[in-house]
């Protein structure tokens, strides 16, 4: 009798132990890598601009490109192009990360959107 208690014991524990350890391992993002909290207003200053560059004729003067803009963009965030390099690399890697990160990108987007809307 109490070896079966035993056995019980042990097969709660195996089972138990094969529930926690399926889960996937939360990703670290390495310091060479900005947050999801730094990437997203980025990344939604980078779809402004190509959107408001898309606006222009291909022959105006007035037009900049994504290489002009760019640079120019991850100045005001106070970011350097090899750490964003690195940033987009890194999720690139993890679509899980990616896609979250793009669903804040896109609910901000649609915010501003909404702003502009209602002027």
């Amino acid at each position: 009798m109490q070896t079966k208690q035993i056995f019980s014991a042990l097969l709660f524990a195996l089972l138990i132990i094969a529930t926690f350890s399926c889960g996937k391992p939360k990703t670290v993002i390495p310091p060479e890598v900005l947050s999801e909290k730094e990437m997203i207003p980025l990344l939604v200053d980078i779809h402004i601009a190509q959107a408001a560059g898309s606006l222009f004729d291909s022959n105006d003067s007035l037009r900049y490109s994504m290489n002009e803009m760019v640079p120019y963009i991850l100045s005001i965030h106070h970011v350097e192009k090899v750490k964003y390099d690195s940033s987009i690399s890194f999720y690139t890697r993890h679509p899980e990360l990616m896609q979250r990160m793009y669903e804040e990108v896109i609910n901000e987007l649609s915010k501003k959107q909404g702003e502009v809307s209602s002027k």
